[in-house]
């Protein structure tokens, strides 16, 4: 299982890599960004997970989420959204743009790798 991450906090991006790889799965790569992480999406065919801050500079979480879907090479591919807004409306517009999951920051780190490990199995 290969995952991409998007986060424009360094200290997050760090802890859900050394999370991730912790669990046994693999970055592809850890991104500033969502237009970093469009461009990943695009040179690397190894990607299985995207998980993405929803406030990040140039592309948010939901435009990517929404690009890809709307990418028929990318549109199968999992994501999941990580956020500090806990209002409903935010919920609702994660599940519009067609992410996979939401998780609301502050997260509990085994609820991530149990995200990580559904969407794994389903490989």
């Amino acid at each position: 299982m290969r995952v991409l991450i998007a986060d424009d906090d360094q200290d997050l991006c760090d802890l859900i890599t050394i999370a991730v790889e912790k669990a046994g799965y693999s970055v592809v790569a850890a991104v500033s960004n969502g237009a970093d992480a469009w461009h990943v999406l695009h040179e690397s065919d190894e990607v299985d997970l995207a998980v993405l801050d929803i406030s990040m500079p140039e592309l948010t979480g939901l435009e990517l989420t929404e690009k890809i879907r709307a990418d028929p090479e990318l549109r199968e591919l999992s994501i999941l959204i990580i956020t500090a807004n806990v209002q409903p409306s935010t919920a609702e517009a994660v599940h519009l743009a067609g992410a996979n999951g939401l998780i609301t920051k502050p997260f509990v780190v085994m609820d991530l790798i149990a995200f990580v490990r559904d969407v794994a199995d389903r490989l």
